[in-house]
């Protein structure tokens, strides 16, 4: 079913509905645009987005400036293994090996396909890969959450994450009830020497029934030295938010982001494809506590293509922002 992970863990939402096809049509795809006829298209459709300010094409966020942006741009590269599940699940070492060849340095996982910590960790090792994040379900936290920080341990990962709440549990005291959760596992996860997160979607950037945003609920009753914010930048726009209102207002909570692309028209896109000024939003993040950020597309039509496009966008992002003239390495086509 689409929009669940390994585990049952919802991946995916989308407006009108809590769980379902998400922001692009099943098979549509549009070919990515590159070039001139990119920036010209970009600034056809700028009023019809959502967070306006983060879009490209000389609105007010574009050519921003922050005081000592160029040294806080992260040099390593992740990728969210949910993009690729279904070349892990047949092929998990090429499906790996192909990821390095590209040039990503880091994964996030979703699942072990099988597999103990330490057998995914010597295939991570295998290729030069390190995983430094993972997404686990609130059972997990519930339940097992022990057993996934010991994994997490063996991994040598730096964050644990929880990337969805159940949709009977996202509003009244029952989110409220989740927040407490969070405090917890954040707490253990913490004494384990790792840090704890909550990965959003559209829905937590909306105003429930009380007026109140799930995200603000949930970031005002946790602890913020026990609960970061994984900002996935595609949902906070595609709910209505500006991301770099949002680093702003939660200066040191985002540690980690997704980064993928979102079309004017609301498509979810390979990072390049899309309208998201991605320079500026990860700037700021930087200079406010960035540690790590992951490439991911909910349902990409070439998993691997996929990853190998996303990937050439985002590091000639790395390389404008930190100065550099060369481009970390990508192989392949």
């Amino acid at each position: 079913m689409r929009g669940m992970g390994e585990g049952g863990v919802d991946r995916g939402s989308s407006p009108g509905s809590s769980r379902g096809p998400g922001p692009t049509s099943a098979g549509e795809r549009r070919p990515p645009r590159t070039g001139v006829d990119n920036t010209i298209d970009r600034r056809s459709f700028l009023g019809a987005l959502p967070g306006a300010a983060v879009v490209a094409g000389g609105l007010p966020g574009l050519g921003r400036v922050w005081p000592g942006a160029a040294s806080q741009v992260l040099s390593a590269i992740g990728v969210q293994l949910y993009t690729v599940r279904a070349v892990m699940a047949s092929d998990p070492d090429g499906t790996l090996a192909a990821i390095a060849a590209i040039g990503y340095a880091e994964v996030e996982l979703a699942g072990l396909y099988g597999m103990s910590a330490r057998e995914m960790k010597a295939r991570l090792d295998a290729v030069g890969l390190a995983a430094t994040s993972s997404h686990h379900s609130v059972e997990e936290v519930r339940g097992s959450w022990a057993a996934t920080l010991e994994a997490a341990v063996a991994l040598g990962q730096r964050l644990v994450v929880v990337p969805s709440i159940p949709v009977a549990e996202r509003g009244g005291e029952a989110l409220r009830r989740i927040a407490d959760d969070f405090n917890r596992a954040g707490d253990a996860a913490r004494a384990a020497g790792l840090r704890f997160g909550y990965h959003n979607h559209d829905w937590e950037m909306r105003p429930g029934t009380d007026g109140v945003r799930p995200i603000d609920l949930l970031l005002d009753r946790t602890e913020p030295e026990l609960v970061d914010w994984q900002m996935d930048i595609f949902w906070t726009v595609h709910g209505g938010a500006d991301p770099m209102a949002e680093l702003d207002a939660r200066a040191g909570r985002v540690t980690s982001v997704h980064v993928k692309d979102r079309t004017a028209a609301g498509e979810m896109v390979d990072v390049g494809a899309g309208v998201i000024d991605f320079r500026t939003v990860l700037a700021r993040a930087g200079e406010l506590g960035l540690l790590h950020q992951y490439v991911e597309h909910d349902q990409p039509g070439d998993p691997i293509e996929s990853v190998r496009a996303s990937y050439r966008a985002l590091a000639a992002v790395v390389a404008a922002g930190t100065g550099s003239d060369r481009l970390p390495r990508s192989t392949g086509r």
